[in-house]
């Protein structure tokens, strides 16, 4: 009866976990629940990997590749998010292999919109990410906007492939919020990953400005970009070692 039970709640968490896994999806006012679930998701099966791909605490440079404005820079700046979510989750990511992390400081992302329709940006880390063996299956990432009308995507890239862009939806709230968004990658690139020769790297963030978009200067910031990664597909002898490939610590 205890077996059954420890299985149930096991099942429980698993598919709670499962549910993080879509995105653009609908805001969720529980960050802080969310943030807890993930947790307990690492915590239950160590198949599953949390990986701070960026902390932007100014350790990289970052450089504007495609640009439309004539205003466009990038800094680190002193403002980060307070919420009891945000520190439960700088707190997980400490115990996950980063215990000098600071969260002092964020990206900001500065520009001008004179055409809403048509304005575009592309910006990228000076080298790609390579991120650890395994498959990407989730994202996650902060960020403060003041009800921009523009869409933020986010690029992957891998030799022999496309580069593949997955959508975290329209930046039209007010404040910070933790974004969640699914990674599903085509069947070539999950073959490419699994021969263990092509691994898969961070390559940008990508805003486009829509219709609505007042014209004008905006802001933003980012902070802990971070993405879950699924190591199950690399069982193999020594795969029991943790793996530093591609962490900058």
């Amino acid at each position: 009866m205890q077996n059954i039970k420890k299985i149930t709640f096991f099942l429980g968490f698993l598919l709670s976990f499962a549910s993080l896994l879509s995105l653009p999806r609908p805001h969720d006012p529980d960050e802080l629940g969310r943030v807890q679930i993930l947790k307990s998701a690492l915590a239950m099966d160590t198949h599953y990997l949390l990986y701070l791909v960026e902390d932007f605490e100014g350790e990289r440079p970052w450089d504007f590749y495609r640009v439309d404005s004539f205003l466009a820079e990038t800094q680190f700046a002193a403002s980060v998010a307070k919420s009891d979510a945000f520190l439960e989750e700088s707190k997980l990511l400490k115990e996950s292999g980063y215990p000098n992390l600071q969260n002092q400081t964020s990206f900001l992302v500065q520009s001008y919109v004179e055409n809403p329709r048509l304005d575009h940006w592309e910006i990228r880390p000076k080298e790609p990410v390579l991120l650890p063996l395994g498959m990407p299956i989730q994202g996650i990432l902060w960020v403060y906007s003041e009800g921009h009308h523009i869409n933020l995507s986010m690029g992957l890239s891998q030799k022999k492939s496309k580069d593949l862009y997955f959508d975290l939806g329209t930046l039209n709230f007010v404040g910070w919020r933790r974004l969640e968004f699914k990674i599903t990658l085509p069947k070539e690139n999950t073959r490419l990953i699994q021969s263990m020769s092509f691994p898969i790297s961070f390559a940008s963030f990508r805003l486009k400005s829509l219709a609505s978009q007042k014209k004008g200067e905006f802001h933003l910031y980012f902070d802990n970009l971070c993405f879950v990664i699924d190591k199950r597909t690399f069982s193999y002898p020594g795969a029991e070692v943790n793996d530093t490939w591609g962490n900058k610590r």
